[in-house]
């Protein structure tokens, strides 16, 4: 067979939760419909110089550094377990709720990944990766968009055994599938678009012996929100901003919303529901803006963040969250 460039079409991306950090998984999952993967890699490389030349005499490799970014569609919520950490799965009615909740240390995974090219082929397994951000992003007219973006440890290179692309099985979300409350029970209307940002601040570790990571360690965690909302009023988001309904707080810091609400549903109940719940606690809004154009619709943005986040429910006829190790 002869060797080909090709394009993505030829490629696969799977992923599966590692047992051990570092140690392989088989790719049972697919993060999400429309996937799109990009691996970097760093070999830390240095010149060397000495006396007697202008130019280098030679070059040393130092740490071994592997990111990779990958976007896709929003359709199942497997992957919020490697950003968050846990997930519990319980009967609820007809259907099953598959509950995600935050844990001090993350869970590892594995990235099968590689492309078909003819007699020697790229198959390449990415190791002991672990979710640095996530990102939800939901606007008017647009399919629901994700980015995850992680470090791994290593990796191991091929030339033959490629594998399918796993499927997706769910529905792919848009925007007319989302609603945003704030706080819990009060929706917003005209929102046009939302996202959410989940930043786990990981700092991989090396140690002397080798130029592989040791570790990635999970440090602070951050929930960033931004919002952009069709202005109709100044209850909605203004008054919210200001603490206050006549004027900003002058002393005091406005108080947090209690809950955020981001939901994804198809509307359907019992054993036909499909939804993803993402509870966040304790919101402060940072910064609004509020543009006004005789050309533009009149438009709200507001960012902030939450100080945590209380869980995310994904609620489907399955059983587990696709086979947990």
């Amino acid at each position: 067979m002869a060797q080909n460039a090709t394009s993505g079409y030829a490629s696969y991306c799977n992923y599966g939760y590692e047992a051990t950090y570092g140690s392989a998984a088989s790719g049972t999952r697919v993060f999400g419909s429309g996937q799109k993967i990009t691996i970097t890699r760093k070999n830390n490389m240095e010149r060397l110089y000495g006396l007697g030349s202008r130019n280098a005499t030679t070059a040393v490799a130092k740490k071994y550094e592997g990111s990779v970014t990958v976007e896709f569609n929003l359709a199942n919520a497997s992957w919020f377990r490697a950003i968050l950490g846990t997930v519990e799965s319980a009967a609820a009615g007809a259907a099953y709720d598959h509950t995600y909740s935050e844990a001090n240390t993350l869970q590892s995974f594995s990235i099968v990944n590689g492309t078909e090219m003819g007699t020697l082929d790229e198959v390449s397994v990415l190791l002991g990766c672990k979710a640095n951000t996530a990102t939800i992003t939901a606007s008017v007219g647009e399919i629901v968009k994700c980015r995850i973006e992680a470090m791994y440890k290593t990796e191991t290179l091929a030339t033959s055994s490629v594998v399918a692309q796993v499927a997706e099985d769910f529905d792919t979300y848009t925007f007319a599938q989302g609603s945003l409350q704030l706080p819990s029970g009060s929706t917003i209307g005209d929102v046009q678009s939302v996202e959410l940002t989940i930043n786990n601040n990981l700092e991989m570790l090396w140690g002397l012996g080798s130029r592989l990571a040791t570790a990635g360690v999970e440090k602070a965690r951050e929930y960033n929100l931004r919002m952009t909302v069709a202005f109709e009023n100044t209850a909605t988001l203004l008054h919210k901003f200001l603490g206050a309904t006549g004027a900003p707080l002058g002393t005091s810091t406005p108080a947090a919303q209690a809950t955020c609400l981001l939901t994804f549903t198809n509307g359907l109940t019992d054993a036909s529901e499909r939804s993803i719940t993402i509870t966040l606690a304790n919101v402060y809004l940072d910064t609004e803006t509020l543009p006004k154009d005789v050309n533009e619709l009149t438009k709200e943005d507001v960012e902030g963040w939450a100080l945590s986040g209380t869980s995310v429910v994904w609620t489907n006829a399955t059983t587990s969250d696709e086979g947990d190790p």
